[in-house]
């Protein structure tokens, strides 16, 4: 069976640090794929940008690299996205699944559905993020976890949106396809 990764997230836009966090843990940890999953109904956050323009804009981000994959196993705004259900609905043996989070993510992970059975489910693989250090996660992620090496990627969803309504420079943090998806739809 195939060694997968997965990145979740709600990919309002995907950027520069979603791919390139992905081709770091497939160089480090030898993974044959990681498949992206934008969510359909985020329950912890509020977005507004609707679930199609976000699945097509994760689609732009990845399609040049064929050991990146898209899924919408997540597809309903219904009901809320949990990923401890969309580990389960994958049904990929634990040692064959790593779950990719930023350590900014990681350090609130018990505050997630369900989320002591995501250590039967899966196993983790953590970017640097916000400045968490390792000793912070060490002591706040409750489960064995690798990092994925290298520097701190600042880019943020948010702050590109917020950068886009100032009309500020984007420059370097997103595919030049989003860039003009956002600009032909007026996402933003």
């Amino acid at each position: 069976m195939k060694i997968t990764g997965i990145l979740g997230g709600t990919f309002d836009p995907p950027h520069n640090a979603h791919y390139e966090i992905a081709q770091r843990a497939i160089n480090q940890y030898k993974l044959d794929r990681v498949i992206f999953i934008p969510t359909g109904s985020p329950w912890q956050k509020d977005i507004e940008t609707s679930y199609e323009d976000r699945y097509k804009m994760t689609k732009l981000l990845i399609s040049e690299n064929p050991l990146f994959e898209l899924s919408d196993i997540e597809k309903s705004i219904n009901d809320p996205s949990y990923t401890v259900d969309t580990l389960r609905k994958l049904n990929i043996e634990k040692e064959n699944m790593y779950f990719i989070l930023g350590a900014d993510v990681a350090i609130s992970i018990d505050t997630w559905k369900d989320y002591k059975e995501l250590d039967l489910l899966s196993n983790f693989l953590i970017a640097p993020r916000d400045k968490v250090t390792n000793e912070k996660l060490v002591n706040e992620f409750p489960f064995t976890f690798n990092l994925i090496e290298g520097d701190e990627l600042d880019i943020s969803s948010t702050g590109i949106r917020n950068k886009i309504l100032n009309k500020e420079s984007i420059e370097g943090k997103l595919n030049p396809k989003i860039e003009n998806y956002i600009k032909e739809k007026e996402i933003y």
